[in-house]
């Protein structure tokens, strides 16, 4: 009777733990991606925080306050600047026909058509016609859909920014109580204590691996991408920055295709001293990631880059932006636990 009311107690207090938990996750549910991005920023950016420290002698909340000042600065400067132009864009619609990256496409559907033109005198069927309809209905279509787009995104701010809020908060909570967090998680492990801290070090590895090599990365690729626009005189500073920066998170794309897009325009401008430097820059910005990566994730976990691009295309399909960060971190944290997890214990020895 004694170990049936244990047993009892046992799962009673299980079910309360079970129902709260659920209520808590639901109640938060709203929050909840901003809280798993927190968390794998937490792991990767954890023993930077505790070498910055100890290079600026500081303790590490002060630590922990400078990395997310500068996390921040890098971050929002940029993307604040980009909201700036879509507004100016919105409120302004005219200013949309005037734009230089606009003219720049209107020139090559002129170059496509053109040639259109002439094989329909060479073959005597007019395919020009029916092109340049489609073309100015692709195009007329496109503007809507990035209006609509951009007027999305603006009214969607509020939420951005108290998602960024709630990101903010969560991180910096997480990291200044690293320590506790890692007791309670070796206290309720139901795994040996060897596997779990080795567990707990290859996922802060692996979300160093996913911040470092793709978010600094990504953002001195866009950097060398986004002044070589902005000294050749190519496209928009701004939507080149932002657009080679995601598009740099996608293995086999990259981020060099947006720099030989520009360099394409200009050569079809007839300013082919422009296409040439936006060649090179591309280029440049091409092989930085085969020059930076190897020293950032090092030559264990190679994953493939096919691998790669379907992780991180799926996870943009199924979660949404989000995906761009969270499709690498599953990628590599399935690659560095997997054998971890699988990995059969030696009977001990009696």
């Amino acid at each position: 009777m004694i170990d049936f009311l244990k047993n009892k107690d046992v799962a009673v207090r299980w079910g309360v733990f079970l129902i709260l938990l659920v209520a808590f996750l639901f109640i938060n549910l709203p929050f909840l991606m901003p809280f798993m991005i927190a968390g794998v920023f937490a792991l990767g950016l954890h023993d930077f925080v505790e070498r910055l420290g100890k290079k600026l002698k500081v303790k590490r909340k002060p630590a922990i306050a400078l990395t997310l000042l500068g996390g921040f600065a890098i971050f929002w400067i940029p993307i604040s600047l980009a909201i700036y132009r879509l507004i100016s864009y919105i409120s302004q619609p005219e200013v949309i026909k005037t734009d230089k990256l606009v003219g720049q496409i209107h020139e090559l559907k002129d170059l496509i058509l053109g040639y259109l033109k002439k094989i329909s005198g060479w073959t005597g069927t007019d395919i020009a016609t029916p092109a340049a309809d489609m073309a100015n209905s692709i195009l007329r279509k496109s503007g809507e859909i990035v209006f609509q787009y951009s007027t999305d995104i603006l009214g969607q701010l509020p939420a951005i920014f108290l998602a960024s809020f709630v990101f903010v908060i969560t991180l910096a909570l997480l990291l200044s109580k690293a320590q506790a967090i890692k007791e309670f998680v070796f206290k309720y492990s139901l795994l040996k204590p060897d596997l779990t801290d080795r567990l707990i070090d290859v996922s802060k590895k692996s979300c160093s691996v996913t911040l470092f090599s793709t978010l600094v990365i990504g953002l001195i690729q866009a950097g060398v991408i986004g002044i070589g626009s902005l000294i050749f005189g190519e496209g928009d500073f701004f939507l080149v920055l932002t657009l080679t920066f995601f598009v740099s998170f996608i293995p086999v794309i990259g981020a060099a295709p947006v720099g030989y897009l520009l360099a394409i325009l200009a050569f079809i401008g007839g300013r082919t001293g422009n296409g040439i430097g936006l060649v090179v820059v591309a280029t440049i910005a091409g092989s930085i990631d085969n020059i930076l990566k190897p020293f950032m994730v090092g030559k264990e976990n190679k994953i493939s880059a096919v691998i790669g691009f379907t992780c991180v295309v799926g996870a943009i399909i199924m979660i949404g932006l989000p995906g761009l960060l969270i499709g690498p971190v599953i990628m590599n944290l399935f690659a560095g636990l997997s054998p971890l997890l699988l990995k059969r214990e030696e009977p001990e020895m009696i």
